[in-house]
């Protein structure tokens, strides 16, 4: 009962969420027949096949996104968590393979196979390709200019090495540019920086890559 959302699997078969009756059913495009129905935790709304609303469906799992959870999870508020249910959808029946919550509610979520994203993905900014104006890419080139009341900082980072690491002759009125650049060439080694008074706690800058921020002391 309730007919929510289909999306299928390349292999002619639809899956459909059902939300007065709280569960996936599995059919046969064509002659229509029902071949399999699995239960969700509970009222399911959207369900999502890696693939599953392109022309070529990778087909091998199905998750659904459940509205209600009622007393399946440690109430922590006022708010109760949502779930969603992973099924194995490689075979004749379906399969639930892992049960577990989520934050908030997924509507007509996509996904693709993880693959595609891990050989495309970015592992590190070149510093030869840095093209930001004030990038400084290495620690001989770290200085502080003053023009008037701006103070501008080329700073270095690495290895939780800053260069330079001891600024003197900021005055009460100054506007300070840091500019700072992440000399790292390694993969996943990101830096942050923080100064009492600069807003700076969400900055965290990627091998390779500048960024500014301002401090007004």
């Amino acid at each position: 009962l309730g007919p929510f959302h289909t999306e299928f699997d390349g292999q002619g078969n639809a899956y459909t969420t059902f939300f007065i009756s709280s569960e996936v059913v599995k059919w046969k495009l064509g002659t229509w027949e029902v071949i399999d129905r699995k239960p969700t935790y509970y009222s399911v709304g959207h369900l999502m096949i890696p693939g599953g609303n392109s022309r070529k469906p990778f087909g091998k799992y199905v998750v659904a996104m459940n509205k209600i959870t009622k007393d399946r999870y440690l109430p922590t508020g006022p708010e109760v968590t949502q779930s969603a249910q992973l099924y194995d959808i490689s075979g004749e029946k379906m399969e639930l393979l892992l049960d577990f919550p989520t934050v908030g509610e997924p509507h007509y979520a996509a996904g693709i196979a993880a693959d595609i994203v891990t050989k495309n993905s970015r592992k590190i900014y070149k510093l030869e390709e840095n093209k930001h104006e004030h990038a400084v890419k290495s620690e001989a080139e770290a200085k502080v200019v003053r023009k008037g009341n701006e103070v501008h900082v080329y700073m270095t980072m690495i290895r939780s090495h800053f260069a330079p690491d001891n600024i003197e002759g900021i005055e009460v009125g100054d506007k300070v540019y840091f500019h700072v650049t992440n000399l790292e060439q390694d993969y996943d080694v990101p830096h942050g920086i923080s100064i009492i008074g600069a807003n700076t706690s969400e900055l965290l800058i990627m091998p390779g890559q500048t960024e500014t921020f301002v401090w007004e002391p």
